[in-house]
Order: structure tokens, then C-alpha cells, then sequence
């Protein structure tokens, strides 16, 4: 979860007051007050570290948060060492002006007792050691000894040590420095959360800055929509950076479009070199029907020239559609007429009426343009019958159409192909009429899949989304 700027502002205003409350924070050392300090920022950090992959301005929030945590981290230790060394110093410097004075204040041949509301001292001739009473504060500590220890609660600095003609026990109340370190750590706890969040701010700020050319260019690429002439980007205004972008991506669209003028005249000149001859043998064959001396074979076979004629031209006008952007001429489809018509062109060719068996579970309508539905059901059922001996099986069902055989099942090749892979240059023709099948299924938004749970052979589902479609039971029919 992102903590924005509000929650921020909350857990920081709950940690500095914990820092001016007391009891918890004031019991901090110098390395647990550091952690108390940066654990908010520490935390902060991870967060946006939770989220920040897969994007370029969150890797720039992040980045720049871990250059101020660290130096922010490194700004603290090294002003906790110097106030520390400070505090020492200073402290050192009043005990020994403690030692001074007193020292010029006894009488080296007599007691001496010496109490201010933060010094305690005791002075002590040889002579007097066994006889002169020791106070309870330093009674209870050996002689020499300099450190600190805690008297009821009230810290202390102690200082006995002998000089010359006696002894000299000196204790002084470091309290107001005790309290005086904890304002400062207190300050610095306030000051680095101060800082953490002024830097949070100033990086998002920056981050959203710096990333914002690049968020421009990237939605002016999402709004270019696939044609065959297509808007450039604009390099005005364009970052001297992001400028090779530009640059390469209007050269790519170039090349691009290019590519298209090229395959789109291609295209033109073979349709028109197909149609040629095609157009030729259509009207050599209206020439001998109207004549009328034909046998009846002669007919039926004229017949099916015909309809080869009319199946090439049709195919060639598919292929020209799976080249073209924009829609395709849809109109409904019934896909058991255009099954029960494909399966009797391919009469000719194989023993459909031995071979094929069609289950019909449902009637499906499909909206789709109907020479690509042809087309695609031609490919995959003549795949099917020449590539195998056995049996070959098609089930109609409402929203799929399924085409099993009994042969050695797809090789390797094919199954690429229908895993989107285009085919080899040296792959046969199967594998290119498998390639178009595939190629048709995308441009009518349609799904081609092999069925892996198959026992045995090969089983293809075409799947698509019909119209309308009536139920009813399954009935065989051989063809």
C-alpha cells in the first residue's frame, strides 16, 4: 500500500511525539535513537521499493529517496559522534576545573568537604585517612576510580583519585548534559524526519517531472493506430534524449510502410495475373456449355471444372482479404450447409462418403465473412483426408467445431504453427496451408487448437462465437 502525503505527515507527527513524550525515546542509546529515527523513512522506502517495479518513475522515486536516506543516515552518525565527543570534551574540561578549585581552596592539613547543587567533593589528609568519615556517594566505590554511575537515579561523573599529601574524591551532577544530549537527539530525530519528508515530496515531484517527455511520447505512440499511412511523431519539443526515439520510430514506420506499398502492389500484380487465366478458362467453358454438345460425363465434369474455377477465384479473393486492414464483408453463416458443400467438393478427391463421419449436436450461425469460413473448413477437412487413411470425424457443436482423424497425430512443425510460429522456408505445404488456416482463424477472431487429451491421431477445435444456433441430438450422418 502507497502512503501518500497526508499518512506521511500522521506517522511522522506520531513518532516526534514519542520523541518529546519521554520515557521511550529518552531511554534510546545512540544507535537505537538512530533506528527510531529512521525507521518511518526506512519503511517508507520499502514501500515504494514493493511497488516500484516495471516503472521508470518509480525507480526515480526510489533512487533518489536512497541517496537522501544514506546521506541523510551518515549526516546523523556523524553529528551524534561529534556531540559526543563535544559533550566529553566539555565535560572533562569542568571536571578538571572542579579539581583546581578545590584544590586551592583546602588546608592540606585538614579535612575538607565541598557541596554545590551539581559538585560533590571530599578532601582527605594522609595523615586524617582512618579517622575522617567518607560520604555514602563515594563509601560504596573503590579508590582510585573515575566513570560514570548512577546514585538514585541521578547520574554522576566521578573523579577520586590520590594528589600530593592525601586524597581527593570529587563527583559532579551530569544531569543538565544528559538532558541537554537528548534535546539534541531529540531535535535531530525531528529534523531527519523533517528532511525524509521534504525529500518524499521534492521526489515525487521530480520523478513525475523527469518522466514526463517520456509518459508524452509513449501515449502519442499508443494513439497510432495500424494503416497504410500513418502519423509521424513530432520532435518539437522533444527531449535531445527521447529525439533518437523519435527519429528511429519514424524511420521504422517509414520502413514500415514501405513493406506495405511493396506487398500491396505484389499482390495487386498476382491477383491480376491469376485472374488472367482463370478469367480465360471460365470463358472457354461458357463457350463449349453453349454449345450444348456435351455427353452428360463430359458435363459433369465441366461442372467441376467450374467449380474449381470458382473455388480458385473465391481463394484468391480470400487471400487479398487476410492482406487488407478494416473490416471484412460478415453476413451469417450457417457452418453445416458450408461443412455438408466442402465435403462434397472433396468427393472428388477422396472417399468422403467411406471415411468422414459428421456429428451434429447443434446447427451454429456464425456472423463472418463466408468465403474465409469456406476456406478455412476446405483447409482443414482436405488436410485431414489427404494426410491420413483412416477414419475422420467432424462434431458440430454449438460454439466449436472439432475434426478428428486417426492418423500419426501433427508433427513438431505444425504444432509450432499452431502455436503461433511462422512456417520454415523448406516447410512443406501442409505446413503452409496450416499456416494460412491459422492465419484466417486470427483475421476472423477466431481459436484453432489441437486437442492434447486426444487418444490417438489428430483432433483440431475451431472455436468461435455463434450467432444463433438450434440444439438437438446428436445424429450420425456418413457423407
Amino acid at each position: 500500500m502507497r502512503m501518500g502525503p497526508g499518512a506521511c505527515r500522521i506517522a511522522i507527527r506520531r513518532v516526534v511525539a514519542r520523541a518529546i513524550a519521554g520515557a521511550p525515546v529518552a531511554c534510546l542509546p545512540l544507535p537505537a535513537l538512530l533506528r527510531e529515527s529512521l525507521s518511518m523513512v526506512g519503511s517508507i522506502v520499502a514501500q515504494e521499493t514493493e511497488i516500484a517495479a516495471g516503472s521508470i518513475e518509480r525507480r526515480i522515486r526510489r533512487a533518489a529517496l536512497g541517496v537522501v536516506v544514506v546521506t541523510l543516515l551518515a549526516a546523523a552518525v556523524c553529528l551524534l559522534i561529534a556531540n559526543d565527543r563535544l559533550e566529553r570534551a566539555l565535560l572533562g574540561r569542568d571536571i578538571q576545573a572542579e579539581r583546581d578549585f578545590m584544590m586551592r581552596l583546602v588546608d592540606p592539613q585538614a579535612a575538607f568537604v565541598w557541596e554545590t547543587a551539581t559538585v560533590h567533593g571530599v578532601w582527605v589528609p594522609d595523615a586524617l585517612q582512618d579517622s575522617t568519615p567518607i560520604p555514602a556517594l563515594f563509601r560504596d566505590r573503590p579508590f582510585p576510580f573515575t566513570g560514570e554511575a548512577e546514585v538514585d537515579g541521578t547520574p554522576f561523573v566521578f573523579d577520586s583519585s590520590p594528589v600530593e599529601g592525601g586524597r581527593l574524591y570529587l563527583a559532579k551532577d551530569v544531569g543538565l548534559y544528559e538532558r541537554q544530549d537528548l534535546a539534541f537527539k531529540q531535535i535531530l530525530l525531528v529534523m531527519s524526519l523533517a528532511v525524509a519528508a521534504l525529500a518524499m515530496l521534492l521526489a515525487y515531484v521530480a520523478s513525475r517531472r523527469l518522466v514526463a517527455p517520456l509518459v508524452r511520447l509513449a501515449r502519442e505512440i499508443e494513439d497510432i493506430e495500424p494503416a497504410s499511412s500513418m502519423a509521424r511523431l513530432s520532435e518539437a519539443g522533444t527531449d535531445l534524449e527521447l529525439q533518437v526515439v523519435v527519429r528511429s520510430f519514424n524511420r521504422l514506420l517509414e520502413e514500415v510502410e514501405s513493406y506495405v506499398r511493396r506487398e500491396k502492389t505484389l499482390l495487386g500484380m498476382a491477383s491480376h495475373e491469376l485472374r488472367t487465366p482463370v478469367s480465360i478458362v471460365a470463358g472457354a467453358l461458357d463457350g463449349i456449355e453453349a454449345r450444348a454438345m456435351i455427353s452428360p460425363v463430359d458435363a459433369k465434369a465441366m461442372r467441376r471444372i467450374r467449380r474449381a474455377i470458382d473455388e480458385m477465384d473465391a481463394s484468391v479473393d480470400a487471400i487479398l482479404k487476410l492482406t487488407r486492414y478494416g473490416d471484412l464483408g460478415t453476413q451469417p453463416v450457417a457452418l453445416l450447409p458450408v461443412i455438408r458443400e466442402t465435403l462434397d467438393d472433396l468427393g472428388t478427391m477422396h472417399a468422403v462418403h467411406a471415411r468422414v463421419q459428421v456429428h451434429e449436436a447443434a446447427a451454429p450461425v456464425v456472423t463472418a465473412d463466408p468465403v474465409l469460413v469456406k476456406m478455412l473448413i476446405r483447409n482443414l477437412l482436405h488436410n485431414a483426408l489427404r494426410h491420413t487413411s483412416g477414419a475422420v470425424h467432424v462434431s458440430v457443436a454449438a460454439g466449436n467445431v472439432e475434426i478428428s482423424d486417426e492418423g500419426p497425430g501433427l508433427p513438431q512443425r505444425s504444432r509450432a504453427l499452431l502455436a503461433g510460429a511462422p512456417p520454415a522456408p523448406e516447410q512443406a505445404a501442409t505446413g503452409l496451408g496450416l499456416f494460412i488456416a491459422t492465419l484466417v482463424c486470427e483475421r476472423l477472431q477466431w481459436r484453432l487448437e489441437q486437442d492434447a487429451t486426444a487418444p490417438g491421431g489428430t483432433r483440431l477445435r475451431l472455436g468461435f462465437a455463434a450467432a444463433s444456433h438450434a440444439a438437438g441430438e446428436e445424429s450420425p450422418r456418413h457423407d
